[in-house]
């Protein structure tokens, strides 16, 4: 990948517009996106502030007010960052369950079309879910509650924060705020509403509010607050750790450590490190956080006593290197800062960006170190292999967008975990710096222990598991983002359970420092009781570290599926394995063999539905196999011999005089096998009539090859108009019935001893203007299909082959206007042509095969195809201004005004009509179609991947590749 011509530099507003998280609707609609109305709104928050932990319930009454039927209504929630998660679901008291996300779809599209009551709720994409609820009823109230699991984070003055981005589009008459935490002080900020401190409790109560800027959680952990916290839930004991950075760093302080040795560096001197940056459009934003990274990691190099050169690689659907390789710091950035933002995500690129960034070639060094800076917001949903060349070889530090944007934060972990580096938050581009220097080693956890460990029950207890492993002698697990580390466990509790763990182990290091830091695990209180929210908090943090700890450890993808499915159901977790279904009847559960949960109010009712259906199984299904049988190949030969034995026969037991026909001929009445023969069989079949009738003049034309001394008999209009492309056609014919009688009339009456005239081969027996009024009734009018006659005796004529078949190809060409559609025209052409077409080359009395008859003139040639017209430029004026500049400056001018044009116009911008006109403008003026991908892919990165986007821009992309 040779660097390729710099774009021009990209306007301002595209370079520091962030694609922030897609904002909260509910909605009912597929093309016009309308609200529903909320009339009630509770959203309670249940935090950790020691685990830096918390648990968000939204509960909200939503009634159907503007359409007097069932609607489905789609609710899209925002969570505070892509590691938060969907935990809960419930409408009204029907509870939901979790499901595989493939099972959970089957069963709402079949729930759906039956017409009874479902609801789903999975992820979409990154930090945003969607909700579906049906049917909201006319005037009929609904309370839809969701749950949410998330984490605090720490903020410069030392506190712990998080912001709930839910804005409602109307006002809400009544929203309610409360909090409560476990230990430590909580504040309550959102617009409308005196903050709420000081205390482990606090509400707010606001009227008619829309939340402009959503809601934040301030707190303040407690001085002395346990590392450790337990709760039970069911009949297990969930117990989770957190040690922050200040804890870690202490503890490393106190033991020495060996020297480190010298910084990463290439053979030839200076360090070289590699820059992989994404300029999707969902990655505009962040140009200035990288060009404060080169100068952090120019600085941190410099500390060391060295330069650096950089090599900048970019990828959206395509990868390019933009410098050549070992570029100063100057160049670097004036590379940077000139990237333009648009398009989709590959993921998929990466591979082959590390195997080019660790070999050297004739155009520099190979890289020592390289940073990927992108939010894995991967459309096409596709995910890199890391297993090439280079992947063990060249570290690849991750960093992490910031906390506003739009991120796939578990993907870009991942990346980072199968490459062995580090992640760093881009927002902290001095600490980021340090670890690809090398100035500051990456932090690790080494390994995880417990009191039992020794102990060989307890290793053998299927029940007792940690996050880490405890049974593993060592591990590489990293800090998280702020530094701090986080582990997890659960054990059975209740009757013949084993004794609960009393304490953790951890061992830490960081370079050549190592330390043990030891953390005790209390007791749950009230172990046996119903905990509240605190043991599912707790039961969901455990899963979501082991859904990481699978990741991240497990080679096989297919593997990782298939347990990562298990534990997300499991825990009652919509995640990327799974989606949160809700049923409110027993049928629903016993039809869709999906067990019940106990809290569901049809629990007992479906108990009792299973144990009878049970008993009545090997009946129901007996029964039903009869029922199959009998409505299916019994009720189809009944009806086909109902069929035979009504039909009346013509000329039943007459003679029938042969006339000495050849092989061919007999395969054309009915005998002989293959398929030549095949379409006048069909057609006297459903006909019913025997062989005698080919003795009516067209057959016997068709059969014997053609009319000689007289002249064809003129078909009845009106017989074929009746041919309407709307009759069911015959099994075994491909002619209407009303097609099929037209062209097998009753046979005339003969002269006793005489038999029909044999007439002459002739491939043309039919002129242009017999073909007219052959095929008028077909055509919109009888001019249309006059002007056509000669080319279609041409066709008719030049049929080589039933394999080609350019009679139907060239039939529907020439008689389908655009006014009348396709499958109308072309189901009867596709038969007529067939039939006629084959009789004509079916010839076995000597005639020619490709000629016509004694006056047949030769027919005009057929016209050659129209080259399609390129598509007109839309009639916007700020379209008109994107053509104007590609005509006076070419395409670096037009993205130039396209910018302009986002910047003076704000409606335009996150429109998906904006991106497709724009790409359309693009293409009519002759833009490389690469160009015109990129901007028509922007539509993916400001609309949610849904199957209608997804379809909009593949049927542009296809006119494009086309035209």
């Amino acid at each position: 990948m040779d660097a390729a011509k710099t774009r021009p530099r990209q306007n301002s507003t595209m370079a520091n517009s962030t694609m922030a998280t897609p904002a909260f609707s509910l909605t009912f609609g597929e093309e016009h996106k309308h609200p529903l109305t909320i009339t009630r709104s509770d959203i309670h928050f249940e935090a950790i502030p020691s685990q830096r932990l918390c648990l968000i319930t939204l509960r909200l009454t939503v009634v159907n007010d503007a359409i007097a039927q069932d609607i489905e209504g789609a609710l899209r929630f925002p969570l505070p960052d892509s590691d938060a998660t969907i935990c809960g679901f419930q409408l009204g008291e029907d509870t939901a369950v979790s499901l595989p996300k493939t099972k959970a779809a089957e069963v709402a599209y079949k729930e759906r079309e039956k017409g009874r009551a479902v609801a789903t709720a999975a992820s979409v994409q990154g930090a945003v879910y969607e909700t579906t609820l049906f049917p909201l009823k006319y005037n009929e109230p609904k309370e839809l509650t969701l749950t949410c699991f998330t984490a605090l984070k720490g903020q410069a003055d030392g506190t712990l924060a998080l912001t709930l981005p839910l804005t409602f589009a109307l006002p809400v008459p009544h929203v309610t705020i409360r909090a409560n935490a476990l230990d430590g002080a909580l504040t309550i900020k959102a617009a409308g509403a005196l903050p709420q401190t000081g205390a482990a409790a606090a509400e707010a109560r606001l009227a008619a509010a829309t939340l402009p800027g959503g809601v934040t959680l301030r707190a303040v952990p407690a001085a002395g607050a346990p590392q450790v916290v337990s709760a039970a839930s069911g009949e297990r004991l969930y117990f989770t750790g957190c040690v922050s950075k200040e804890e870690i760093d202490a503890a490393l302080a106190s033991r020495a450590g060996t020297p480190r040795g010298a910084p990463p560096g290439t053979g030839c001197g200076a360090p070289h490190v590699g820059l992989f940056v994404d300029c999707s459009l969902s990655a505009a934003g962040r140009a200035q956080h990288a060009l404060a990274l080169l100068d952090a990691l120019d600085a941190a190099h410099g500390k060391l006593g060295g330069g650096c050169v950089y090599t900048l690689w970019s990828f959206s659907r395509v990868a390019t290197r933009r410098t050549a390789r070992g570029a100063s710091l100057a160049e670097t950035k004036a590379a940077l800062a000139a990237l333009r933002y648009d398009g989709g995500t590959d993921l998929r690129l990466l591979d082959s960006l590390i195997a080019e960034a660790a070999s050297a070639d004739e155009h520099g060094p190979a890289c020592s170190a390289a940073v990927l800076i992108s939010d894995a917001l991967d459309n096409l949903k596709a995910a890199p292999k890391l297993t090439g060349p280079g992947s063990a070889e060249l570290p690849v530090h991750v960093a992490l967008p910031p906390e506003a944007c739009n991120a796939n934060l578990s993907g870009l972990r991942w990346i980072a975990r199968q490459l062995g580096s580090a992640c760093a938050p881009l927002s902290e581009p001095d600490e980021l710096a340090a670890l690809v220097s090398g100035a500051t080693a990456q932090v690790l956890l080494t390994r995880l222990q417990t009191d039992q460990s020794d102990d060989v029950a307890a290793f053998e207890d299927d029940a007792f598991q940690t996050c880490p492993d405890f049974r593993l002698s060592h591990v590489a697990v990293p800090t998280d983002a702020d530094g701090s580390l986080r582990v997890s466990g659960v054990s059975a509790l209740g009757e013949g359970a084993r004794d609960a763990p009393t304490a953790l182990g951890l061992t830490v290091s960081r370079g050549g420092l190592r330390a043990n830091i030891e953390l005790a695990i209390p007791p749950p209180p009230a172990a046996l009781e119903s905990p509240g929210p605190l043991g599912r908090l707790l039961q969901v943090q455990h899963t979501l570290l082991t859904l990481r700890e699978l990741r991240a450890t497990f080679w096989d993808p297919k593997q990782v599926e298939v347990l990562a499915t298990a534990a997300a159901c499991d825990a009652g977790i919509a995640s990327e394995h799974s989606s949160l279904l809700l049923l409110s009847l027993p049928e629903q559960f016993c039809d869709n063999e999906i067990a019940c949960p106990p809290d569901h109010p049809a629990h007992a009712r479906w108990l009792a539905l299973s144990a009878e259906r049970a008993k009545t199984e090997a009946e129901r299904e007996e029964a039903e196999a009869k029922h199959a049988k009998l409505h299916g190949l019994v009720k189809q030969l009944v009806g086909r011999y109902k069929e035979m034995s009504d039909a009346a026969v013509p000329g039943w037991g007459k003679p029938v005089n042969r006339g000495g026909r050849g092989t061919e001929e007999a395969m054309m009445l009915g005998g002989g096998g293959g398929r030549r023969g095949s379409a006048a069989r069909g057609v006297m079949r459903s006909c019913a009539m025997p062989a005698a009738s080919a003795a009516s003049p067209l057959m016997a034309c068709m059969m014997e090859g053609g009319f000689d001394d007289a002249p064809p008999p003129a078909l009845p209009r009106a017989a074929l108009a009746a041919a309407s492309a709307e009759e069911v056609f015959d099994d075994e014919c491909d002619l209407p019935g009303s097609l099929a009688s037209a062209l097998c009339p009753p046979p005339p009456a003969l002269p006793p001893g005489s038999s029909a005239p044999r007439p002459a081969a002739c491939m043309g027996f039919l002129d242009a203007a017999e073909l007219a009024e052959f095929y008028a009734p077909l055509a919109p009018t009888a001019t249309a299909g006059a002007e056509y006659a000669p080319q279609l005796s041409s066709m008719l004529a030049g049929a080589d082959s039933d394999e080609e078949r350019p009679v139907h190809r060239s039939l529907v060409a020439a008689l389908d206007p655009p006014t009348r559609t396709r499958a109308a025209a072309g189901s009867v052409l596709s038969s007529v042509g067939s039939l006629v077409g084959g009789a004509a080359r079916r010839l076995s009395l000597g005639g020619s095969r490709g000629g016509g008859g004694p006056s047949a003139s030769p027919a005009p040639p057929c016209p050659p195809p129209k080259k399609p017209k390129r598509r007109v430029v839309g009639d916007g004026p700020w379209l008109g201004a994107i053509a104007e500049a590609y005509a006076s400056s070419g395409l670096g001018g037009a993205q130039v005004a396209f910018d302009e044009q986002l910047k003076s116009s704000p409606a335009l911008v996150g429109k998906p009509s904006t991106y497709i006109q724009a790409s359309e403008c693009l293409h009519a003026c002759g833009a490389d179609a690469a160009a015109c991908a990129d901007v028509l892919f922007d539509v993916l990165e400001t609309k949610l991947p849904d199957f209608q986007t997804c379809r909009v821009v593949r049927h542009n992309a296809s006119l494009s590749c086309r035209t």
